[in-house]
Formats: C-alpha cells, structure tokens, sequence
C-alpha cells in the first residue's frame, strides 16, 4: 500500500505540494499567534515580577499613616499572611536613661526611642548609618534579645561602650480616640546591652535621627510583660504576588482592614483602612490582560478554521478523484480501506507540511520547541479530523453515483 501512496503522490505533484504548502502556511501562523499570546503573558508576569505594590496602613480616612494606633491582632495577621513580604512595623517611644519617677519625667524624658523589625525600615530616616559590636549586624532587629543602638554623642556624653548594660525608662504613646488626643505613659524600666552606635556626626541630618533603637519584638514582648495592649505606630509591606491582587485584598478584608473612606467620618488614630497603591499596575496589567483575553476568544474560532481547511481542500481533492475511488470500489475493494489509503496519503503530505511548518516556526518564533510541537499537533488533529469527515462522506456513496457525479 505504502508503494501506491508514494506513487500517487508524485504523480500528483502540484496537489500534493498545495496540501504540504497549506498545512505549513497553517503551522506557522498558529504558532505565530500563540506566540503573540505567549509574549502578553510573558509581559504580565514580567510586570508583576518587576513592579512593587506597597500597602500602607492608615487611619479610616487616609488622612494619617504614621503616628497611629495598629493593633497587635492586625500585626499578627499580617505576619502570618503568605500573600504579603517585606512587612515593615515600626514603634514610636520615648525613654530616659536610668530609673526615676513618674513625677520627674520631665527632666529626665530627653531620648526618642524607635523599635522597628528591621535595618530598612521606612520609619527610619534616610542617610541613618549603623556601627555593629562585634558578633552583631542587622539581624537584630528581627529577634527579640534585650539589645539596643545608641547614638554616638550619647554614649559619650554617658561614658557608655559597646556591650554596656545601660538602664531605661521607657514610656509609650497612648491614643485616645475619642478625644483625639495623645498622651505619654509610663510603660517600665529596662536593661538593654548597647550592641551597636548610630553615627551622628553630620550634625544637621542626625536632628532627625532617634536616639534609641531596639527590636521591635522586644517592645512587643514588654508592654505584654507589663499588660498593656500593644500596637503598632507605622506599619507597611508589599504584595507578594501582584497577579494576586484580588485574592490579597480579600484577605485583608478578612483581616479587618477597609477601604480609605475619604471624607468621612471623624478623625480617628486607629489604623484600621488600607492603602494599597496599585494603580499604574491596575492599569498596565488590565491592558495586557484584555489583549490576552481578545486574543483567547479567537482560540475556537481559528480551531474551526483549521478544520473547515482540511474539510474543503479534502473534499475538493477527493471529488478530483472520483474515478480512482470507484475503480477500488469496483474492484471489490471495501469502503473503509479506500477511505484508508486515501486518508493515509494526506497524513503524509500533511504531517510534511507540519514539519516544515515546526521548523519555520522554531527561526521566526519566540516559542520553546515543545510549544511549537504542541501547536503544530493542534494544527495537525484539526485539519486530518477535516479530512476524515471529507472521506468519510465520500465513502458513503455508490460507486455508480460517483461516476454519475463525476
């Protein structure tokens, strides 16, 4: 069988050449349109990968992102997320050196403390350089040990040392929202080991420098020592993954943080409504999207195309060889195994077509030979599934209404 498909094929040179030549044709284009699909998809996950969403905490209104009151119940939520990175707390105190009474604050209350969980911290100013003790660097930050920084004129104002054990009183900032307004309470004295010294030698940038840094979870773990309820003054972080974006925000919602509601409401220091800034993304993302969307919709369309092409080049090619048709008929030949010869001399000529078609496809395209390889068997299933419903219609009639159609 294989000797007369072989023979059919070159003598019908032109015919089987079209066929080889519209099978490739089909091929290439297939794969240049996935790879149009591929490249927006590319670009989306390229813009999620190379864009950051930073999410800010406010007050209901947006009015205020710093100097707030976050709950302890918020921060936890937030640690345990998998749909955030890079959470950014910081704690705004204040503190003197040594222990003295409540009544003297005063005259002893000179030192702004932060407490933030990490080195980076938007908290902090910019320009702020850090001298380490020996054995200690920025991972500090992240524990929970009894450590601080110091800056630099005050420890020698103090005659302080690295690994020093220096005494402080510590007291935080509680917001009553009702009359918002701020108030300074006592939180407790503590000792913490000098591990490091903020360099304050610029003496106009270092104004705005604190002059105490400690862990944030060490903050954390005193006013629970000392049963008050902690809360955040500053708190921001990233989107993990911005192509997520609808399942985050959920997640926040779930985690009792709202919408800002400008214009609304009484002023208020609890840090309960979030600012997510995602807009350029939104924007850039939400074309991408809509192109890759367009692009799909066409996906049955072009299917049924590819199908419609095998069925008329098909047809037409088997109506021009109606004779040879009823001549196997008439020779006792059954109708399945002339559809099948005929059948397997245009999956010959077809997959010809497709391979030429991978290999054009592989020079022109972007794709990876596998995405190539799985459109052009796409390509391939259409158009022999078109060609299939051609022969099999051509089977159905009697030799002598082939010859009367002819």
């Amino acid at each position: 069988m294989h000797h007369y498909i072989l023979k059919s094929i070159q003598r019908q040179k032109s015919k089987s050449l079209l066929v080889i030549l519209v099978n490739c044709t089909l091929a290439v284009l297939l794969n240049l349109y996935f790879g149009l699909i591929g490249s927006y998809q590319a670009q989306l996950y390229d813009l999620a990968a190379n864009t950051s969403i930073k999410c800010i905490i406010t007050n209901s209104d947006g009015s205020r992102d710093r100097v707030i009151s976050i709950s302890s119940d918020t921060i936890r939520d937030l640690q345990n997320s998998e749909q955030i990175r890079d959470l950014d707390c910081a704690v705004i105190l204040e503190a003197g050196f040594g222990k003295f009474k409540r009544e003297e604050w005063d005259q002893h209350l000179n030192l702004l403390a932060r407490a933030v969980n990490n080195r980076d911290s938007a908290a902090l100013p910019d320009g702020l350089e850090v001298q380490y003790m020996k054995g200690w660097d920025e991972a500090l930050f992240t524990g929970n040990k009894r450590v601080c920084i110091v800056k630099k004129s005050d420890m020698e104002q103090q005659g302080f040392d690295f690994g020093d054990d220096i005494t402080l009183t510590i007291y935080y900032f509680y917001y009553d929202d009702k009359e918002f307004l701020m108030d300074l309470r006592e939180l407790d004295s503590v000792k913490l080991e000098i591990v490091g010294q903020i360099d304050d030698s610029d003496i106009v940038a270092s104004q705005k420098y604190p002059n105490i840094l400690l862990p944030f979870q060490t903050a954390w773990d005193l006013f629970e020592e000392n049963h008050v309820d902690f809360t955040a003054d500053e708190v921001s972080f990233y989107v993990k993954d911005p192509l997520a974006l609808n399942a985050f925000k959920q997640e926040m919602r779930e985690a009792g943080l709202v919408e800002i509601a400008k214009g609304y409401g009484r002023p208020s220091f609890k840090g309960t409504a979030l600012y997510v800034q995602d807009g350029i993304f939104i924007t850039m993302a939400g074309r991408l999207k809509t192109a890759i969307r367009i692009l799909t919709v066409f996906l049955l369309p072009m299917g049924i195309l590819v199908f419609i092409v095998g069925y008329v080049i098909s047809h037409l090619l088997a109506n021009g060889r109606v004779k040879e048709f009823a001549l196997f008929r008439s020779l006792g030949v059954g109708a399945p195994f002339a559809v099948w010869v005929f059948w397997c001399e245009q999956f010959v000529l077809v997959f010809a077509g497709n391979v030429l078609g991978c290999l054009m496809a592989l020079l022109v395209g972007q794709q990876g030979i596998q995405e190539i390889m799985a459109v052009c068997g796409a390509a391939f299933g259409g158009y022999m599934l078109g060609t299939t419903v051609a022969l099999l219609l051509l089977a159905k009639e009697k030799p002598l209404e082939l010859l009367a159609s002819e």
